[in-house]
């Protein structure tokens, strides 16, 4: 059962190591909530390390730059673990078992023309199809300019000639300019119910909390607490691994999202 909390503080005993997620939770990719930075920093008084970890289709660094900008300076969040990273990760075995081979042409479809996951792999990037597309990466979107009908309409015939997709960020929503709008989680699923192949990297999979929970050290998940504002990749992702949870009630996901498991804790928006 669902407990309500007034504030961070109520329950921070209670836990070792904090994850947390960003976008609809510390801030909106515009500005940072009001409350969150004073939060962070009574969590940081109280010696408790927080990693965090986000559906992100780009690397560190760019995430740790933004997080910076916004006030979230390493020493109210040291560590940053994205499914950018885990993406790379992803194409470099794809690249290894011959799936994709150097020289292949990737659709890269993301925000601001961000190559960060797939520089300095060899790979001929595009963000439009070729004869040569051999792999679709799908990190950001421009929902501005572009319909989810839009995208299905362009990726329909890579689905179905069987070119196999990455998406390097699964969130079904995403802030964009300050406002709510589909994700490239959306995409990559209509993309796989036309005949694609999609590999979904980034929560709520295992592989980005367990690489998050060995940054934090050996603690045991029921002593590490995950903050995030979708039942989906926050809140059902962290309890598969053994975390206890606090979902942000009135973040972007948590309106959109159905409910796969109930969250431990709950709060309007994060403070202490």
């Amino acid at each position: 059962m669902t407990k309500e909390i007034s504030g961070l503080g109520d329950i921070l005993e209670q836990f070792d190591g904090i994850l947390i997620d960003q976008f609809g939770v510390l801030h909106d990719g515009v500005e940072p909530f009001e409350d969150a930075a004073p939060c962070l920093k009574k969590v940081a008084a109280a010696g408790v390390p927080v990693v965090a970890i986000t559906n992100s289709g780009r690397m560190k660094e760019p995430n740790r730059r933004r997080l910076d900008r916004f006030g979230f300076t390493p020493d109210l969040i040291p560590d940053v673990v994205t499914s950018g990273m885990v993406a790379r990760d992803q194409v470099l075995k794809m690249l290894k078992d011959g799936t994709i081979s150097q020289g292949d042409g990737v659709l890269n479809l993301t925000r601001e023309n961000d190559v960060t996951v797939l520089e300095g792999l060899g790979l001929e990037l595009s963000d439009e199809i070729s004869s040569s597309t051999k792999l679709v990466f799908i990190s950001g979107l421009q929902p501005e300019a572009l319909s989810r009908q839009d995208y299905l309409t362009m990726l329909r015939p890579l689905a179905e000639q069987g070119v196999p997709a990455i998406c390097a960020n699964p969130d079904h929503m995403v802030y964009v300019n300050g406002k709510a709008a589909f994700g490239p989680g959306l995409v990559a699923a209509d993309y796989e119910q036309a005949g694609g192949q999609v590999t979904f990297v980034g929560k709520p999979g295992a592989e980005i909390f367990v690489r998050s929970l060995e940054i934090l050290g050996s603690l045991e998940p029921s002593r590490v607490l995950m903050i995030g504002d979708s039942h989906h990749h926050d809140v059902a992702g962290a309890a598969a691994v053994g975390c206890k949870t606090l979902l942000i009630a009135n973040g972007v996901q948590a309106q959109a999202d159905t409910v796969d498991v109930a969250p431990d804790f709950a709060i309007p928006s994060l403070r202490y």
